[in-house]
């Protein structure tokens, strides 16, 4: 099992704590972020899944491209990349990318 945390600079005065754990095929996200800590996908685990390490307030964000290895194969990358695409389809409802948000925050926390 390999685990790495990360501070987020969010809107609250303290950077919030993303943990990616991962164990074998599966990748677990965590954020102790209002959305995060509700079981909903927030936009900082899901900005370090896309690649994104800019709001990373650590001094470990070189290691960010790491979490892109991890995602390759697992549910998360397949949730990630449904939700991806939803929106940018125009014939997908807000509802539509709602509940793909919901799948992806569930395949996070699993």
């Amino acid at each position: 099992m390999e685990e790495l945390t990360f501070l987020i600079k969010g809107s609250a005065s303290k950077p919030y704590e993303v943990i990616f754990i991962k164990d074998g095929d599966s990748l677990t996200a965590l954020c102790d972020c209002p959305a995060g800590q509700f079981g909903n996908a927030c936009k900082h685990r899901i900005a370090i899944l896309d690649g994104d390490a800019a709001a990373i307030s650590s001094e470990n964000a070189d290691q960010a491209p790491k979490i892109i290895e991890w995602l390759a194969g697992t549910d998360v990358e397949a949730a990630l990349v449904e939700m991806r695409q939803a929106e940018k389809d125009p014939d997908k409802t807000k509802a539509d990318v709602a509940v793909l948000k919901k799948k992806l925050a569930k395949a996070m926390n699993s």
